[in-house]
């Protein structure tokens, strides 16, 4: 009789499968991806270098679409592990597929990306992330010490000449959410001043995650702004201020017919953050709009608007 495979056995050859780019990946292996035992784990540990980088990019991209449909698959440990990654790609879209995780060790390795990696995707792509620390941080769900280290490392990197702009960009995103440090808004004040468009337009964002009327005036300004981009976070930053945002309502209204679509699209999101009855009336109006776009977008702002009325 012929013997069953071996746990073990079913992995290695599992894992060949994953390896071997002229074969299509296949749920069942990459779902195995999140059962791993430590024995398994460490085969994973030993075999996945040995895959084509192409290979391991492509894999992980296929985890974080699998993970986020199927919450009940866990894939944190092996994007844990792809943080070490000898290919930037692949250690940035590791970093990606950690979207969900809160440990403070993440953060402090994501910390430790932004600051020191070899290649600026990288350290852009872990500012980035860090950003839903720095929100966990001001509605206290981080220790205070940890809060305060992360705020240290986002302004040191904003005033690190060595750092690209994109990574420097990204750090001041992340200060927006810390609204009572006076270190953090000046920086996004020096964003908003700063020469070039795209350092602006985090600074705008920054603005509205900030939720401080002082900035209020500035994201309106924006609102009107000639340059698409900045229309773009000025309207974002808006949905981001939430309730606090309706006094931007009459500026903001405008966007939901603009010629960009990608603007519209976001000014009616914003819509469904900030809410109130002339937001809902609006919305209303936009489900019965012939721009199927437009018309989806409308329909799920409305949906945003039922839950928090419930």
């Amino acid at each position: 009789m012929m013997k069953m495979m071996s746990s073990s056995s079913t992995l290695e050859l599992q894992l060949s499968h994953l390896g071997d780019q002229d074969r299509p990946l296949a749920y069942a292996e990459l779902k195995s991806l999140a059962e791993l035992d430590a024995a398994g784990f460490k085969l994973f540990q030993a075999t996945w270098p040995t895959f084509p980088a192409e290979r391991r990019i492509a894999i992980l991209r296929a985890l974080n679409e699998l993970g986020e449909d199927n919450l009940d698959l866990d894939f944190r440990p092996i994007m844990r592990e792809c943080l070490h990654d000898s290919e930037a790609d692949v250690r940035a879209t590791a970093i990606v597929g950690l979207w969900e995780d809160e440990y403070e060790t993440t953060m402090d390795q994501l910390i430790m990306l932004m600051t020191d990696d070899r290649t600026g995707v990288v350290r852009a792509t872990a500012a980035i992330a860090l950003a839903r620390f720095a929100y966990q941080a001001e509605v206290g769900e981080l220790e205070p010490a940890v809060g305060q280290r992360l705020l240290s490392a986002l302004l040191n990197v904003t005033i690190d000449p060595e750092q690209p702009l994109e990574v420097r960009r990204r750090a001041i995103e992340g200060l927006g959410y810390f609204a009572e440090s006076k270190e953090a808004q000046a920086a996004i004040g020096r964003a908003y001043a700063h020469t070039e468009l795209a350092m602006r337009e985090s600074a705008v964002l920054a603005m509205g995650r900030s939720m401080r009327p002082t900035w209020l005036p500035y994201i309106e300004r924006e609102l009107q702004s000639p340059s698409p981009a900045l229309r773009y976070e000025a309207a974002r930053a808006v949905g981001e201020c939430a309730e606090d945002g309706r006094p931007l309502l009459p500026a903001l209204l405008p966007l939901v017919e603009d010629d960009d679509t990608e603007i519209a699209l976001m000014a009616i999101w914003a819509l469904g953050q900030v809410g109130g009855p002339g937001a809902k009336r609006v919305l209303e109006r936009l489900v019965r709009s012939r721009d199927a776009a437009r018309r989806e977008a409308a329909t799920d702002a409305l949906d945003e608007l039922s839950l928090d009325e419930l």
